[in-house]
């Protein structure tokens, strides 16, 4: 009866792929280089692809670009909150994941415990059987004893079934735990490195958005911070 566990694996095995998620990320990080952002400002996009991907690696270094990346600080943002969004959705999953399969493991434990007390009482019942006595001169009492023992060696098997059963299912939630317990841990990795960025953002370009907000202009036109087209040569 190990179907519903198996399903809770099977969708544990989806969520942990998060490669996908690795590549929006990197997108995004291609986007703030190819528009010249400063390092200082995108290091946490490298942590989150890092965590979201680990078996690929670090990031290669992005390449500054020459103007084809983001236009505007807030295109960039905007695209570091869709990816969050993402990011905090797999992580809700893989959280509702985990309480699913505890319950289920709470429940395979419970199976086991009351299947090994029903074993415990069919091998006393097996042994009770065996024991009762017979008549030479037979009036039924043959019958009746055999009767307790298939009835009872039944029961046994029985019993025995639902354990490996209950051991099956307590194998499958232990598997999938540990493939959810690394999950959480990186998708919550990510999704704290991405709401980091615009902090990050904020402190390295601190100076320049105090100068915009004060009404000051960037002097060169086309700059990605303030979301102008480029003038032509």
């Amino acid at each position: 009866m190990s179907g519903y566990e198996e399903h809770l694996h099977a969708r544990a095995e989806e969520l942990e792929e998060t490669s996908e998620l690795a590549g929006a990320v990197t997108e995004i990080l291609a986007g703030a280089s190819g528009a010249g952002v400063d390092p200082r400002a995108i290091v946490s996009l490298r942590t989150a692809i890092t965590a979201l991907d680990p078996a690929d690696g670090a990031p290669a270094p992005a390449s500054n670009g020459s103007g084809n990346g983001y236009r505007s600080d807030g295109e960039f943002l905007e695209a570091v909150s869709d990816a969050e969004d993402q990011v905090l959705d797999a992580l809700r999953d893989a959280e509702q994941l985990t309480e699913r399969v505890i319950a289920a493991l709470d429940s395979a434990h419970a199976g086991q415990e009351h299947a090994q007390q029903d074993l415990e009482d069919a091998r006393q019942a097996l042994s009770a059987a065996y024991a009762m006595p017979t008549k030479e001169k037979c009036d039924g009492c043959h019958g009746i004893k055999s009767a307790a023992i298939a009835a009872a060696e039944a029961a046994v098997a029985q019993a025995e079934e639902r354990i490996r059963d209950a051991e099956r299912r307590i194998s499958l939630c232990e598997d999938t735990s540990e493939l959810l317990d690394p999950l959480t841990q990186r998708l919550q990795v990510a999704l704290q490195a991405l709401r980091q960025v615009p902090h990050d953002l904020g402190e390295v370009y601190e100076l320049i958005y105090a100068f915009i907000r004060r009404g000051g202009k960037m002097p060169h036109p086309g700059r990605w911070i303030t979301g102008e087209t480029p003038v032509p040569a």
